[in-house]
């Protein structure tokens, strides 16, 4: 196989979440790196659990995610159908064959059978392997059982021996066929088992990689002995490392089961999502971590890929301790993020860097979504609100942030919603004196020159006159001209509110400063 094409195979039983986009984009990126082709299949023969919902999330977490398949459901291709529950006459014709050739046979033992068999193996310490009580049947006794309408599935015949997994990123990896038994390929209902159809399907569409979770290579040595049976060229494995959260323990389903539209709607750019992604278990040959999709899709490797564990660093797991963030909102979610994730440094590189009118598009959406920017400032053409954008963009990981920000430059001051922090600092006997000092060197000027280098000034001179500097300084004023705690960098931050907000709030403040500390006014120093 010297062409290059890859695949990604899932299930559509629940949400994709990071182990499963983080296996796609793999995919993705090996193929376009190597000029090859990747193909989306989907396996669907859990028919309990397969569900139209989960097929159309998928597809639209693939979509959003950017990673375009080749072939696939909804695109075509020369080696479909594209979904297992349309294949299944292919899987019965290749396991007729492999009857046929003595490599598989009917196996009628109920599931109760199995069942005490299992219980009875596991209590004498022996693995749960099946006893092979079917194995040597007659063809008269099978005809005789099948005629009578015996359930029956049908099992590999496992062949004695070694079996040796050749994995570009896990090394040689070594596995005894009498841990394995006879395993089933096709199930009573007709459908193949997992390890059966995923062998004939990747043959068929000629896949030449598969590059999959750690967590099947368990699976591999069952997937190499249909290969030798049926006599096909095995293509080459990389089975990259697991994840776990940063608590370093494997992800739980409550924590790790997140699904990736939940990214979207937090407002994560997909470039930086996939970024992020990449970097779990694969590490670029200069060391640079930031990069866009075209320069990924041109390095990436799959033998740079590490064994180790790979850190999902974006969900403060402490705090979330005992809580389902996979049943949460988005609303929800965001009270649970990391603030120091690597996913949010990365992010807000890429906004940072993405073209003006490309992040104004993209941050838009979210923008629309606040209910204190009136209608008339919702249009990217209104200056004022594209400069406050602009000048928001720095301090933003993900999109959704933006409405910690806008509230400030749309809604007036209101000492009702001021907090026990902020309370406490404008009930201080310092307060007066910066604030009013503050108030009065702003409308000495008039605000006329009101910029953040001239506020710089102003702050400056507030801080000589009064005789308090650093955080003291800062913090007052913060809180004084806006009732908040947090917000830009103060100059900037004052310069965008403009001169006549700035000053409004500080004549709040002040009366609220006086009210609650009649004794501290110091009037101007």
């Amino acid at each position: 196989m010297d062409k290059v094409r890859t695949r990604f195979a899932p299930s559509p039983t629940g949400y994709l979440h990071v182990g499963g986009a983080r296996t796609a984009l793999f995919n993705y990126l090996y193929a376009r790196a190597r000029g090859g082709k990747f193909i989306l299949r989907i396996e669907d023969t859990d028919q309990e659990r397969s569900t139209e919902e989960s097929y159309a999330q998928v597809l639209e977490s693939l979509r959003w995610l950017g990673l375009n398949w080749d072939e696939g459901p909804e695109v075509g291709g020369p080696h479909g159908p594209y979904r297992q529950s349309q294949r299944l006459p292919i899987y019965r014709e290749h396991a007729e064959r492999l009857i046929q050739e003595g490599k598989a046979y009917p196996c009628f033992c109920t599931s109760e059978e199995l069942e005490i068999k299992k219980a009875q193996r596991e209590a004498m310490g022996l693995p749960a392997i099946y006893d092979g009580k079917c194995r040597h049947l007659s063809s008269q006794e099978v005809k005789k059982k099948i005629e009578a309408g015996f359930s029956y599935t049908i099992r590999f015949r496992t062949p004695p021996g070694k079996i040796v997994v050749h994995d570009l990123v896990q090394g040689q990896v070594y596995f005894d066929s009498s841990l394995i038994g006879d395993f089933i390929i096709i199930k009573s209902d007709g459908f193949p088992s997992y390890n059966y159809a995923v062998v004939v399907d990747d043959h068929l569409m000629e896949i030449s990689h598969v590059i999959r979770g750690v967590q099947h290579l368990s699976n591999t040595p069952r997937q190499i002995l249909l290969y030798q049976a049926f006599g096909w060229q095995e293509p080459k494995w990389a089975h990259v490392s697991e994840i776990v959260g940063s608590d370093h323990k494997k992800l739980s389903k409550r924590h790790g089961a997140t699904p990736i539209t939940a990214f979207r709607d937090l407002g994560y750019p997909a470039r930086a999502f996939n970024n992020y992604m990449a970097l779990l278990g694969w590490s670029p040959p200069d060391g640079q971590e930031f990069r866009t999709m075209e320069e990924l899709c041109r390095i990436f490797d799959i033998e740079r890929c590490s064994k180790s564990p790979a850190m999902f660093d974006v969900f403060d797991l402490e705090k979330a301790a005992d809580q389902d963030l996979s049943a949460l909102k988005t609303e929800e979610l965001e009270n649970y993020l990391f603030p120091k994730s690597k996913l949010n440094w990365l992010s807000n590189l890429h906004i940072r860097h993405c073209p003006e009118e490309q992040y104004l598009r993209e941050v838009m959406p979210f923008v629309q979504k606040s209910d204190f920017v009136a209608k008339t400032h919702g249009e990217i053409a209104n200056e004022r609100l594209r400069e406050i954008l602009l000048a928001l963009r720095v301090y933003l990981d993900y999109y959704r942030q933006i409405l910690r920000y806008l509230s400030d430059f749309f809604v007036d001051f209101d000492e009702k919603t001021i907090d026990d922090f902020a309370e406490e600092i404008i009930s201080s006997q310092n307060f007066l004196s910066i604030a009013e000092t503050f108030h009065r060197l702003i409308k000495e000027r008039g605000g006329e020159d009101f910029t953040a280098e001239a506020i710089k000034n102003i702050i400056a001179e507030t801080g000589r006159l009064t005789g308090h500097k650093g955080k003291n300084l800062y913090m007052t004023l913060r809180i004084a001209c806006t009732g908040k705690k947090e917000g830009l960098e103060l100059p900037q931050y004052l310069a965008l509110l403009g001169y006549q907000k700035v000053e409004e709030t500080l004549r709040k403040t002040i009366a609220l400063a006086k009210e609650r500390w009649p004794a501290g006014s110091l009037g101007g120093v």
